[in-house]
């Protein structure tokens, strides 16, 4: 690294802080290279020694989001249940909400410009990963829908998210998490096939 770019390393980290909270607030498209001057109190030729273009600026934190968010649920991944999993990626809100919210809002647009790494670690698939497992450990039905469960979990944490940055919700991260996998095994998990093969009407 050069020592210019050492130097203005504080000015980089500025304008990206300040760009997530635009973006997630207002739209990646609703807001322009001025109103991001405007934020950091930068020029428009100074924002564009760092970087060459506002899509540019987007994928960059869309990119650097998506890493720690991803890495965050791949360490979950290693938990022993559901509850634990939902712990981390509301932690992950709790943390920095208008980080989880821009991600997941730009999810369609961004993640096919991903770098291949990332793209085989993607969201959908780790949270299949965690439901996997609650398969196999017995406590989610033999017969999920996966696809269904993972619309469920991941649309759950999108509006949370969303929820949390516009000051809407303040979350209680491991009340919530109880609270969410009670809810989403009540619905989905082996005690609520057996409630309603117990309640079935008889041939």
């Amino acid at each position: 690294m050069e020592t210019t770019d050492r130097v203005m390393a504080p000015a980089k980290r500025a304008v990206l802080s300040e760009s997530l909270k635009l973006f997630a607030t207002r739209g990646v498209e609703a807001v322009s290279i001025r109103d991001i001057a405007a934020a950091t109190g930068f020029t428009n030729p100074a924002l564009f020694r760092h970087f060459p273009s506002k899509d540019a600026l987007a994928f960059t934190l869309f990119e650097t989001c998506y890493r720690r968010f991803v890495r965050a649920l791949r360490t979950a991944n290693a938990a022993t249940d559901l509850r634990n999993w939902l712990s981390a990626a509301l932690t992950e809100i709790d943390d920095c909400p208008e980080a989880v919210h821009f991600l997941l809002e730009n999810l369609k647009t961004y993640w096919p410009r991903l770098p291949d790494d990332l793209k085989d670690l993607n969201i959908p698939s780790l949270s299949r990963v965690m439901l996997e497992r609650e398969q196999r450990e017995g406590r989610m039905r033999a017969d999920l829908n996966i696809r269904l469960a993972n619309v469920l979990i991941l649309g759950a944490l999108a509006q949370l998210a969303r929820s949390a940055h516009f000051h809407e919700t303040t979350l209680n991260v491991e009340a919530l998490a109880e609270n969410l996998a009670g809810l989403l095994l009540r619905g989905l998990g082996v005690d609520a096939q057996a409630e309603a093969i117990g309640n079935a009407p008889c041939s």
